[in-house]
């Protein structure tokens, strides 16, 4: 159900906006991101995970996804123990609901479960899960849509409160993808 081998590769257009909470100032910018994943690695304890690096021209980011019981992790480092990036409940289904990082202080839930269209391509019983990530101070909106056997096929996030001096707000969608 959620893809993660060696070889797997995802093309996005992403729409990256970053607006000034004091000034209202908008600086807006669309690019392409390739998401791989490039190698099984262990954590930290023995754990085995795969590699995912993120390359734009915004710059390059890794994750390391390893699954624990009936939960998918993404994590920035090679630590087991490192703050949680992001959570999937697999298999994904119809109002379960769980925090979306290690510092949620709300769940994101799966509300949706429908065909959706995504840059000309059907996906069929693809899940929508909404919701937010963080703490009240420095809150995510989250708003994905996941189809089996594929992936994120869209993606949106935003960025608010108090602590934050600049509100982020990122839409993906999916171009094309290549699955092991």
């Amino acid at each position: 159900m959620f893809p993660n081998k060696i070889g797997d590769t995802w093309l996005y257009q992403v729409n990256d906006t970053l607006v000034n909470r004091v000034t209202n100032e908008k600086q807006i910018t669309q690019y392409n991101m390739t998401v791989s994943v490039i190698r099984s690695i262990q954590l930290e304890g023995a754990i085995p995970a795969n590699m995912w690096v993120y390359s734009s021209v915004a710059g390059t980011d890794t994750n390391y996804v390893f699954e624990a019981g009936d939960t998918v992790r993404f994590i920035g480092n090679r630590q087991y123990l490192s703050p949680i990036t992001k959570q999937y409940i697999i298999p994904l289904q119809l109002h379960n609901s769980w925090p979306y990082d290690q510092n949620s202080y709300q769940n994101v839930m799966v509300d949706l479960k429908e065909n959706i269209t995504v840059q000309q391509h059907d996906y069929e019983n693809a899940f929508h899960i909404a919701g937010y990530s963080g703490m009240p101070d420095g809150m995510v909106f989250i708003s994905e849509w996941i189809a089996p056997n594929v992936g994120v096929v869209k993606r949106y996030s935003n960025a608010s409160g108090m602590i934050i001096q600049q509100f982020h707000i990122t839409g993906w969608t999916l171009i094309n993808y290549h699955l092991e």
